[in-house]
């Protein structure tokens, strides 16, 4: 599979048993169905230092990425809890989230679980 942004081929990385397809140029990742949920329920810290090999460089919107998947056209989402912007296939069900959003996520998913964490401690 070939990055939606900038073309260059995804590389296969192991976040425990789970496999997922980075680009190595823009720090991007491909998330099959279902798959994005497994990873955030993760250890953050785990999944940042086998994801993020260096800062993620902010990329330019497009509104007309392809799936790497199956090549249909990926529509933009925004969270609502996490502040990042992902594409979604509607086709196959998968999700793309730029390097610099994968990042965010990632950074908002640790602040979460010590917000759970102090929020326990607190009452």
């Amino acid at each position: 599979m070939n990055c939606p942004r900038d073309g260059v081929r995804l590389q296969e990385v192991k976040v425990d048993e789970l496999v997922l397809d980075r680009c190595p140029s823009c720090e991007g990742v491909w998330f099959d169905f279902g798959v994005l949920e497994r990873v955030l329920s993760r250890d953050a810290k785990t999944v940042e230092e086998t994801l993020m090999e260096r800062p993620a460089a902010s990329m330019p919107r497009a509104e007309d990425l392809s799936c790497p998947r199956c090549g249909d056209v990926l529509i933009r989402m925004r969270g609502t809890d996490e502040g990042v912007t992902y594409y979604g296939c509607l086709t196959c069900y998968g999700r793309w989230l730029d390097g610099s959003d994968m990042a965010r996520l990632l950074r908002r998913s640790l602040l979460a679980k010590f917000e759970r964490l102090f929020e326990r401690l607190l009452r």
